[in-house]
């Protein structure tokens, strides 16, 4: 049983759209602190990260994947300027999102290579 004064959790819907948030935060916040690049205008990116905010404060607890990275930048700000690690799952979807925006003309791996990152190659398990 839940604690008396503890929010409920939230519905698949809600928690499918907090997890998109925090995976649109965080990409952005990547491209424009790290890459000086900016896909969305400064309204879009601040309705995104109200929307986060407003989100985590109803649901603390809901399960989010890098919850430490956003509520640790999450303040009245709501700028991802301090990040300094972010994961890499968040750097591979900013960089293939910047690659079909403007990258058309060159193989993705010059692309990101050009950015001063690198292109892991796939690991493959053996049989």
């Amino acid at each position: 049983m839940a604690p008396p004064n503890s929010p409920a959790p939230p519905d698949a819907a809600t928690l499918a759209l907090l997890r998109r948030r925090a995976l649109q935060y965080l990409v952005h916040c990547f491209l424009y602190y790290r890459l000086n690049e900016s896909l969305l205008a400064d309204g879009e990116f601040d309705a995104i990260a109200e929307d986060l905010r407003r989100l985590r404060q109803q649901y603390p607890e809901a399960d989010m994947p890098h919850a430490q990275v956003v509520d640790a930048v999450l303040g009245p700000e709501v700028s991802g300027f301090q990040i300094r690690d972010y994961p890499p799952s968040v750097i591979s979807t900013a960089f293939k999102l910047l690659y079909f925006e403007s990258g058309q003309g060159m193989e993705f791996s010059e692309f990101v290579e050009r950015r001063g990152y690198r292109v892991e190659p796939a690991h493959r398990e053996r049989a």
